[in-house]
């Protein structure tokens, strides 16, 4: 099936004339149940799941979040900012129940008295992985206080478009990093790194580069469009660590 290209502005629009959600369709009995959004003012876009887009993206960010490290009965924190306004924040901790990890969320680290309460929390539970946003982690990497975590395993790094591809220094701390894609008009699990370091994105979104852009098609049957993630990219060759999902390098 050949499935028309969308770009957010065209979101936008059709959502502007077709209030709330534009032409998204739902399944008979299975309307929006939960609602986030992407952008603020005129460029806010509504991104609406129902109950079987919600067990998808919980499926998509198991595999996902699997694939990065994450693993059943880890303690798993993240400090990403705003829930309604980061892709994937609103369903982390249903991700981490799927796998079985315990879901430990800190927010937005914007003053040093939450740095110290948020590692307070961290040291107290002895959490394995941290997922941070690359644009506010400084603070809390930067506010840990000097101690042995032999607990400590690993970052993920949330990717999306419009930040930096590059993750800052983590500092002091060791262990594996990863790296998260999130799309959000398309999916909050879209990929992510291998111990290669090569990021591979799920075959589910029939990825491909078109005009050095990144274009996903639909995880959900209610959007018959494929969308164009303004992320200029490559197709990469095979990669050593033997997965089958495409590997793509994202261009800076």
């Amino acid at each position: 099936m050949s499935w028309p290209f969308r770009t957010r502005d065209q979101l936008l629009a059709d959502q502007a004339a077709h209030p709330p959600f534009g032409t998204r369709t739902f399944g008979e009995g299975d309307g929006p149940v939960r609602v986030g959004v992407t952008g603020r003012g005129p460029t806010l876009l509504l991104l609406p799941w129902s109950e079987s887009d919600l067990a998808r993206e919980r499926a998509a960010g198991a595999r996902l979040f699997g694939r990065l490290g994450i693993g059943g009965k880890m303690r798993v924190a993240n400090a990403l900012p705003g829930a309604l306004a980061t892709p994937g924040a609103l369903i982390v901790g249903d991700v981490n129940e799927e796998l079985g990890a315990l879901d430990v969320p800190v927010g937005e680290i914007e003053t040093a008295a939450a740095a110290a309460a948020a590692w307070e929390l961290l040291d107290r539970v002895g959490v394995n992985v941290l997922i941070l946003d690359p644009a506010t982690a400084a603070r809390l990497l930067e506010s840990a206080p000097p101690r042995p975590r032999p607990w400590w395993q690993g970052i993920v790094w949330l990717c999306r478009p419009g930040t930096p591809v590059a993750r800052p220094s983590a500092g002091d701390f060791g262990g594996w990093q990863r790296t998260w894609l999130a799309v959000a008009e398309a999916s909050s699990f879209v990929g992510g790194e291998c111990v290669q370091g090569r990021l591979h994105v799920e075959g589910v979104f029939s990825p491909a580069v078109e005009q050095d852009e990144l274009v996903l098609g639909p995880l959900h049957p209610g959007v018959a469009w494929r969308y164009r993630t303004a992320l200029a990219a490559r197709a990469g060759g095979p990669c050593p660590c033997g997965s089958p999902d495409p590997v793509f390098d994202l261009l800076r």
